[in-house]
C-alpha cells in the first residue's frame, strides 16, 4: 500500500471544501489500530460537518469526515484485536476530531472498537451505524421502563429518515403496533413496507393545539424536538413514556408539566456518541445482530460512492432525504 482516496473537508478562509485526495497512513490522525475500512454512513451530522454548520469538524487542519466505520483490523498495538478482525467504530470524535470512515483506510484508538457483533457482517454494521444503534438504545430503555407491545401504540417522529426508518423496522419487528409520523406524503408506501401499522401525517399531529389531547400512544420515540415533542407528550398515555434522541427543529423545550403531573409520562434520553459506555455498546451491538436485528435493510439503505458524499450532504440539509445512506469505500 502506497496511497489511498481519502474524503476531506479543509477550512478554506473559514469556509469548508470538501474534495478526494491521495493519502497515505502517515496523512492520517494517530491510532492504536489500524483498520481497512468496507463501508461507512452519511449521517445529519456528517453533513453539518461538510457545509460548516456548528462545531461538528475541526478547522485548524483538514479531517477525513464519516462518523462511522466498518472494517477489517489490519494492524495493531493493542491486543484486543488482530489482523483480521472484522469491527465497527461509531461517534466518540471519529470524522469530527479524528480521522472518520471516508477514506479506504483509519488509524483509531482501540478503545472505542466494537468486535464485530454475531448476526452482522460489515455492509450491515454500516446499514445500522450510528443510527440503528440510536433507535435501538431507543428501544432498549423503553423496553427496560417496563413498555410491552399490548400497552398500544408507539409513534415514530421523522420516520422516513434514518433513525426514524430504522426504529420503525425495529420495533415493529418486536411486535409494537408503529404509527409512522412524517411530514413527507409520498412515503406513506415506503413507510408502510418498512412495519409501520399506519401513518399520520406531520400536519395532524401538529394541528392539535389542547394542553393535553387524546391519549393515542402508549410510547413515542422522538427524533425532531422542539413543538413535536411537546405534542407528542400532550398524546401520551398514563404512565406512557416518550425517548427522545433528536433536535432537528430546535433543542428548546416547547411544552408544560401537565404531562409528567397529571399523566405520570416519563421522558428517557438517548444518546449514543462517548458517553455509552463501551460494555453498552457492546450489549447494544449484540442485540442489533440478534432480536432488534431490523428486517428491511435493503428497503431502507441507500448506498452511495466516496464521489456522491458531497451531493449527499445537500439532501441532507435540504432534507430530502428518506432512509438510511451508506457509503461503500472498499467492500471485501
Amino acid at each position: 500500500m502506497t496511497t489511498f482516496n481519502a474524503f476531506r473537508v479543509h477550512t478554506i478562509d473559514g469556509k469548508p471544501v470538501c474534495r478526494i485526495e491521495r493519502l497515505s497512513l502517515d496523512d492520517l490522525d494517530p491510532g492504536d489500530v489500524t483498520i481497512k475500512v468496507a463501508y461507512s454512513t452519511v449521517n445529519y451530522k456528517d453533513a453539518m460537518a461538510g457545509r460548516g454548520i456548528g462545531k461538528n469538524v475541526r478547522t485548524d487542519r483538514p479531517c477525513v469526515t464519516g462518523i462511522d466505520l466498518s472494517g477489517t483490523v489490519v494492524s495493531s498495538k493493542d491486543k484486543r484485536f488482530k489482523e483480521g478482525d472484522g469491527v465497527l467504530v461509531t461517534n466518540y470524535k471519529l470524522g469530527t476530531y479524528q480521522d472518520g470512515g471516508y477514506a479506504e483506510y483509519a488509524r483509531v484508538p482501540a478503545d472505542w472498537i466494537v468486535p464485530l457483533p454475531k448476526g452482522l457482517n460489515l455492509r450491515e454494521a454500516m446499514e445500522l451505524g450510528t443510527s440503528g444503534l440510536t433507535a435501538g438504545l431507543a428501544l432498549d430503555r423503553l423496553e427496560k421502563a417496563g413498555l410491552k407491545p399490548e400497552d398500544g401504540p408507539v409513534a415514530v417522529t421523522g420516520a422516513s429518515g434514518g433513525v426514524g426508518s430504522l426504529a420503525v423496522d425495529i420495533f415493529s419487528s418486536r411486535g409494537f403496533s408503529v404509527t409512522a409520523i412524517s411530514g413527507k406524503a409520498e412515503q406513506v408506501g415506503f413507510l408502510k413496507q418498512i412495519g409501520a401499522s399506519s401513518v399520520m401525517p406531520r400536519q395532524e399531529l401538529t394541528a392539535g393545539k389542547e394542553v393535553l389531547g387524546p391519549m393515542t400512544f402508549a410510547a413515542a420515540l422522538d427524533n425532531v424536538g422542539g413543538p413535536i415533542l411537546d405534542r407528542l407528550l400532550a398524546r401520551t398515555m398514563e404512565f406512557g413514556r416518550v425517548a427522545v434522541c433528536g433536535m432537528a427543529v430546535g433543542f428548546e423545550l416547547q411544552t408544560t408539566v401537565l404531562p409528567f403531573v397529571l399523566r405520570s409520562v416519563d421522558v428517557l434520553g438517548v444518546n449514543v456518541s462517548r458517553t455509552l459506555k463501551m460494555a453498552e455498546r457492546v450489549r447494544l451491538w449484540q442485540r442489533l445482530g440478534s432480536d432488534l436485528k431490523p428486517r428491511h435493510l435493503d428497503a431502507i439503505t441507500r448506498m452511495v460512492k466516496l464521489e456522491e458524499i458531497d451531493a449527499t450532504f445537500d439532501k441532507f440539509i435540504d432534507g430530502s432525504t428518506v432512509g438510511h445512506y451508506v457509503v461503500e469505500i472498499s467492500p471485501a
